[in-house]
Order: C-alpha cells, then structure tokens, then sequence
C-alpha cells in the first residue's frame, strides 16, 4: 500500500507539472485518464519487479513525447522503485544491450 501510495503522489505531481507546462504552452490540460493508465503502468512494473527480483521493460518508441503516458516511467525512477538499468531503448541490438545500455545512456 506504501508504494502505490508514493506512486499516486508522484503521478499527481508530474500530472500537475505537465499540465502547468501544457497551459503555458496554449494548450489544454492532460485528459483525467492519464491518472489511471499512468498508475496501472507504474504499480505492474513496480510489481513485476517485487515479485520477479528483475525486470526489463522495453518502451515502445525511441524518443518519448513528455506528454505520453509512457512519459510516467520517471516517476518510478525518480522514487527509486525501478533503476535505468531496468530500462532499454527500442531499436537497440542485441551486441549493444550486452554492453549495459538501457534508455537513460541514450538520451
């Protein structure tokens, strides 16, 4: 319950950032929906990890809009639930990924 709580804040938070953001920019605020997929993301890999000891999770886009749902991986990060090791880029082959990058190296 802990951890989906500090999830919660922390997609609160980003939600408001981007919103502010978004208003600045002309244009409207993120749709309500984005709490609930943002969460369901957030909370299975936090999960998956708990529960397997290790997770890769592989986005399914190179470059990530900021305004995406999948933007939300950050949260977790910035919780320290998941590590950029836990992370890979699409599109990166197989002889680079053995080298140790994930998607905060190619950034």
């Amino acid at each position: 319950e802990k951890v989906a709580s500090s999830l919660e804040q922390g997609v609160e938070r980003s939600i408001e950032r981007k919103n502010e953001r978004r208003i600045s920019e002309g244009k409207e605020p993120l749709r309500s929906y984005y709490k609930d997929f943002a969460m369901l993301q957030e909370v299975t890999k936090a999960a998956c990890l708990e529960l397997a000891g290790d997770v890769t999770v592989v986005h399914t886009a190179a470059i990530i809009s900021e305004y995406s749902v999948t933007s939300f991986y950050e949260v977790g990060l910035e919780l320290g639930l998941l590590q950029p090791k836990h992370y890979v880029p699409y599109g990166i082959k197989e002889d680079v990924l053995a080298g140790g990058l994930n998607r905060l190296d190619s950034t």
